[in-house]
């Protein structure tokens, strides 16, 4: 158990009850090129993520979650509000600002179990890293009691605590997150890149060469999953390029929809779009569809803490 929840906080590190966390610029770093928002809030009270956790939490077994929660301060299930991460292109430049409700003198208790486990102080703040000495680390700060900040250098970590108390932040959302947000009623997964500005850490060029931006939120409208994703061309001509190539890939797919109902489901539950030069992909499906689909995964769903 130790072993695993080591590596539950060990990715929280490298990563990554009341109203629904939203997306705040006040959470996003100044000059951001890149935004990626979960809300924990929003996908526990959702039909497909309430349906998840109840299945997980019923293999897991209650005394075993109250258990590890004695252990590392906060039931996983309950306990992480939102997530925002951003940063400014550069390589190993990023920030994620974690709204929670763990008791963070125990999860500190934990945390300094590591054996590589460093505290330094900035202001009246104690920086806490762990990882390996001589190569990554990951550094963690418990600004206040309800909000962390997680980095991969001190620096950071030190501009994430400037961020959450008041300096430093986005004048505005960066591109136009806020817009596709409203496609769905209830968003718990927000992203946009600035593909133009994140050149130097993206690895295959032909993508700048074909995107300028690109956006996408999921989450729930009344009963139905819906998941927008928006790109903006480098141009209109490429657009319709782009266009036509997804168009192409569906058709493909659509060949074998007669003998596959669950395909058929899914490629009518899309759609293409194209305006000048931004393609917008839409998907919109029924809840109830989406977890008949995918019911055996959740009866093999097992979520070992041992």
């Amino acid at each position: 158990m130790k072993k695993t929840v080591f590596m539950m906080m060990g990715l929280m590190l490298l990563s990554t009850p009341g109203q629904a966390a939203e997306l705040d610029k006040a959470n996003v770093a100044k000059d951001s090129k890149f935004v990626m928002h979960l809300d924990f809030d929003a996908i526990r009270t959702s039909k497909l993520g309430s349906t998840v956790i109840k299945q997980a939490r019923e293999e897991e077994g209650q005394e075993r979650i109250d258990a590890m929660k004695e252990i590392i301060g906060f039931d996983p299930f309950t306990a992480l509000k939102s997530m925002t991460m951003s940063g400014n292109g550069e390589e190993e430049n990023g920030l994620i600002v974690l709204k929670h409700a763990a008791e963070t003198k125990k999860v500190l208790s934990f945390i300094k179990l590591e054996e590589d486990y460093r505290p330094t102080e900035y202001k009246d703040h104690t920086i806490h890293s762990v990882g390996k000495v001589d190569g990554e680390r990951g550094y963690i700060i418990f600004v206040n009691t309800s909000t962390a900040v997680i980095a991969p250098s001190r620096e950071l970590a030190r501009d994430g605590i400037n961020l959450v108390n008041g300096k430093g932040a986005a004048k505005k959302l960066p591109g136009p997150i806020g817009e596709i947000s409203k496609k769905a009623k209830a968003p718990f997964m927000m992203g946009y890149a600035d593909l133009d500005g994140l050149e130097d850490v993206i690895e295959d060029p032909t993508v700048n060469d074909m995107a300028r931006e690109a956006m996408m939120v999921v989450g729930e409208s009344g009963d139905n999953l819906v998941m927008s994703v928006q790109v903006v061309a480098q141009s209109v001509e490429t657009a319709e390029h782009l266009h036509n190539m997804v168009n192409g890939l569906i058709g493909f797919a659509a060949l074998g929809q007669e003998d596959n109902p669950e395909l058929k489901d899914l490629l009518k539950a899309l759609k293409v779009s194209r305006k000048e030069s931004t393609i917008t992909v839409d998907f919109k499906m029924e809840v109830e569809k989406i977890l008949e689909a995918v019911d055996p995964a959740l009866e093999d769903l097992d979520v070992d803490f041992d």
